[in-house]
């Protein structure tokens, strides 16, 4: 007995169930829900490509000095402001002033034997003129005089040579720039190698690559656009410069731009990343106020409103962006209608009415 009241029970409350749920699906089916939707159109995408690139410094120098010897004075940090021309180390340069001084030395003596000889060649030749010495001895000083003078002109020459390579041991900047790092310290030995870096910052490069399907459709009208999350700015600019040939590891070409840097806030190594434009195209585009995601799969999908205003669930796939509008690789077509507002509490077949049509 308890056995068959037990069935019964269930029975009820399955039949119970059951009516719910099918007087729920009558409900939904018989309720029409207000939407606004938007009608599928073709917009203008960017064809690009997005990568991270590199920035650099317009001109570079690594100043490295003529001359070898201890560094006896380093005279900017790293920061420093420099002007071409400006002293910005000194070598030791004792050994060359010595060899000047006596140098100069050398020719004061000679000098005045030089000036000795001269007067003595005047007067030997009005000597001779008056037949008062033998032509002889008229040659043989003028000989002595004219060979001092030569040696008078290589003193001086060698000095004036010492002169220009003392300056060498006064290490000057090349470039108006920025101490970008000091690579000596004071009492190291200048040998060949870089002291210091020096940065031009007032232009700057943008180094990036574009890959190969895109590389051959650079023209002179392709540009890009560089983010530079550092310092929040975004600056859109022509390319330059591009690489003749494709590295065969990455499948892509470098291409470069070149950026006037007026407040000088973009530094080399910052991280950038850029966007390079090489032309447009047209494309069926979605508002993305309409789009919907599963949460399993991520997957992008939008309820697209029938001839008879019901509403089917349509996956898609996505592609650019542009503003509020975002391309449809594929699922919709131009002229398709898509529910924008009320979509949150669609399932497919609902019945809808149309109370707003946005307009693209």
């Amino acid at each position: 007995m308890k056995k068959h009241i037990l069935i019964a029970l269930i029975t009820i409350s399955l039949l119970q169930i059951f009516c719910t749920h099918k007087t729920d699906e009558q409900k939904r089916t018989k309720s029409i829900i207000p939407v606004s939707i938007y009608t599928v159109k073709e917009k203008t995408f960017l064809s690009s490509s997005e990568r991270d690139g590199e920035i650099l410094p317009q001109k570079r120098v690594y100043l490295i000095p003529t001359v070898t010897g201890t560094i006896v004075e380093m005279r900017k940090k790293i920061g420093d402001m420099v002007k071409k021309g400006e002293i910005v180390a000194i070598v030791d340069h004792r050994v060359i002033d010595d060899k000047i001084k006596a140098l100069s030395e050398q020719i004061r003596a000679i000098k005045a034997k030089r000036l000795l000889l001269q007067k003595d060649t005047e007067r030997f030749e009005r000597l001779y003129k008056k037949d008062a010495v033998s032509k002889h001895r008229y040659e043989e000083v003028k000989a002595e005089y004219t060979a001092t003078l030569s040696q008078e002109k290589a003193l001086i020459s060698d000095l004036n040579s010492l002169k220009e390579r003392l300056k060498d041991y006064f290490v000057k900047s090349p470039i108006n720039g920025t101490i970008a790092d000091k690579l000596c310290d004071t009492g190291n030995i200048a040998a060949g190698k870089p002291i210091y870096i020096i940065d031009d910052l007032n232009w700057i490069k943008i180094q990036s690559s574009v890959p190969e399907n895109l590389f051959n459709k650079l023209t002179d009208k392709s540009y890009l656009i560089a983010t530079i999350p550092a310092i929040n700015k975004k600056i859109k600019a022509g390319i330059t410069r591009v690489s003749s040939s494709i590295d065969y590891l990455t499948r892509s070409g470098k291409i470069e731009a070149t950026i006037q840097n007026r407040d000088r806030k973009i530094k080399p190594g910052m991280y950038v990343k850029v966007k390079v434009v090489t032309g447009t195209y047209k494309a069926p585009a979605i508002d993305r106020d309409a789009l919907m995601k599963l949460p399993a799969t991520g997957v992008y999908y939008v309820f697209v409103v029938k001839k008879d205003n019901t509403v089917q669930k349509v996956n898609l796939q996505l592609g650019r962006i542009n503003g509020n509008y975002q391309e449809v690789i594929s699922g919709l077509k131009k002229g398709d209608r898509v529910v924008v507002k009320g979509q949150g509490i669609l399932k497919s077949g609902y019945r809808v009415e149309i109370k707003e049509i946005e307009k693209p």
